[in-house]
């Protein structure tokens, strides 16, 4: 892999950072080394993410002693490092991390492999890399005597990708604090000032399968990629249909063995799923197809563009140019003729939630049950804080050209106030977040820990002046 490499300007920041890069990343190799994928059957009440969230989560616990912050586990919900007093500034990054299938990757998920200067390993982009190349953006500041004035909470969490329920649990059950500014380092530059509303709903279709019960997916930010039934089939008609249905749609792979067959789709992340092919949807399509049953020919064309165009369900707004639905889990249960299908839905901010779910359930003819949703945000361009993060990484890469964004993903920043998304993603890059070789190239890693350090500094600044924080 040839990747175009990011120049960073050399100043006091390049520097003040250069010390710190060697342990940077042997800290980081350790943390992509723990598995901390949210395990179900591990979870209990000292560690509400299961076993493997609440090693890593003790695991940058104990790094955050050692670099000189006080540490807070908080219910075990969130590692919270602290340095300082006075107004509050958060950065926002997670240690849990999507599942993987192993067998698919090139590299060992967990296993931080370096080959050509570029890092692979579940969580290297997204978000332990991130989170620990601003963590010693922090460390250089704080030797450096550069951090102070104000209290830095640097919160690691557990649960970013399954719903944030850690800094739910932090903002709203320990009923801590807001900050003055905040940021997350789990997103793209140059920042993302605006995000969709993010909710997801179950549809349910009353249909007669004649196959077994199934259940397919992890997460719903994920583009379901893998799904596999038996069917009571003579095996040389399963043959045929199959050689049919992989005429017309050439995007899916499916694998026979006797009556067993397997549709392997292509991962994606949940915020863009016409980027992935969604192997459920081709299985339910499958099924139609071969059983007659149009219900589920119907479902396959409502969802499969990812946009809702099919049943006019594309919002848009000023800001936002559509809508984006990703069937992350689906599941049939054969004693009750009930099909389910999870979606995550993300629309623009300016709609309302209640409004846009009635309207998706008389479209799509099924029952509809809302599983929640968190609120978009728009930022304020023009607010001194905002404008410290874009000086930091215009002035560090020369970049003036790119401007913010506005993203249907999810950040750590909509689950705060006062706060957005910045970095760790350069323009052009596809890191494969949530995918198959997840990576993060070194010379990234290094330059966000120019940036952040010169963005941190910039906004202690704005925090240690009376009229501008």
């Amino acid at each position: 892999m040839k990747l175009k490499k990011i120049r960073l300007v050399k100043d006091n920041y390049t520097k003040l950072v250069e010390p710190y890069k060697e342990e940077a990343l042997r800290e980081l190799n350790n943390l992509v080394e723990i598995n901390s994928v949210h395990d179900e059957t591990t979870v209990t009440k000292t560690m509400p993410f299961g076993k493997g969230v609440d090693n890593a989560l003790e695991y940058v616990a104990n790094l955050g002693k050692r670099l000189g912050f006080n540490v807070d586990r908080c219910d075990n919900y969130i590692t919270e490092l602290t340095y300082g007093e006075g107004r509050i500034l958060d950065i926002y990054a997670h240690v849990d991390v999507v599942p993987v299938k192993q067998k698919d990757w090139i590299h060992d998920p967990f296993k931080l492999t370096i080959e050509k200067k570029i890092m692979y390993g579940r969580g290297s982009a997204d978000d332990k890399g991130p989170g620990i190349a601003c963590l010693y953006a922090c460390k250089a500041l704080m030797d450096a005597g550069k951090l102070g004035g104000y209290k830095l909470r640097f919160l690691f969490g557990g649960n970013e990708e399954r719903g944030s329920k850690c800094l739910e649990h932090y903002f709203h059950t320990m009923k801590k604090e807001y900050p003055t500014f905040g940021f997350s380092p789990d997103s793209d530059y140059p920042l993302i000032y605006a995000e969709k509303t993010i909710s997801s709903y179950i549809g349910e279709y009353d249909v007669d399968i004649p196959c077994p019960s199934f259940d397919f997916g992890d997460a719903l930010n994920v583009v379901l990629s893998e799904t596999s039934v038996s069917l009571n089939i003579d095996e040389k008609e399963l043959i045929k249909e199959i050689a049919v249905y992989e005429k017309k749609y050439k995007d899916i792979k499916i694998i026979s063995e006797g009556n067993r067959v397997t549709f392997v789709g292509v991962p994606a992340h949940g915020s863009t799923p016409y980027n992935g092919v969604n192997a459920g949807l081709h299985l339910i399509n499958f099924l139609g197809q071969v059983y007659s049953l149009p219900v589920l020919e119907g479902i396959y064309n409502n969802y499969v563009d990812g946009r809702g165009n099919k049943f006019k369900g594309s919002y848009s707004d000023k800001v936002f140019d559509g809508s984006t639905y990703n069937v992350g889990r689906l599941s049939y249960d054969n004693k009750k003729k009930k099909l389910s299908i999870y979606v995550s839905f993300r629309f623009p901010a300016s709609y309302k939630f209640e409004e846009v779910i009635k309207e998706i359930e008389i479209n799509t003819s099924c029952k509809i049950t809302p599983l929640g949703y968190s609120d978009g945000y728009i930022a304020d361009l023009s607010s001194p804080y905002v404008n410290a993060l874009l000086d930091a990484y215009r002035i560090n890469t020369c970049d003036f050209k790119t401007k913010p964004l506005a993203i249907g993903g999810g950040t750590y920043a909509r689950e705060s106030k006062n706060s957005v998304a910045f970095g760790a993603c350069f323009p052009t890059r596809d890191y494969k977040m949530h995918g198959n070789d997840e990576y993060f190239p070194l010379d990234d890693f290094y330059a966000n820990m120019q940036i952040y350090a010169h963005a941190i500094d910039l906004l202690g600044l704005l925090l240690n002046d009376e009229t501008k924080a």
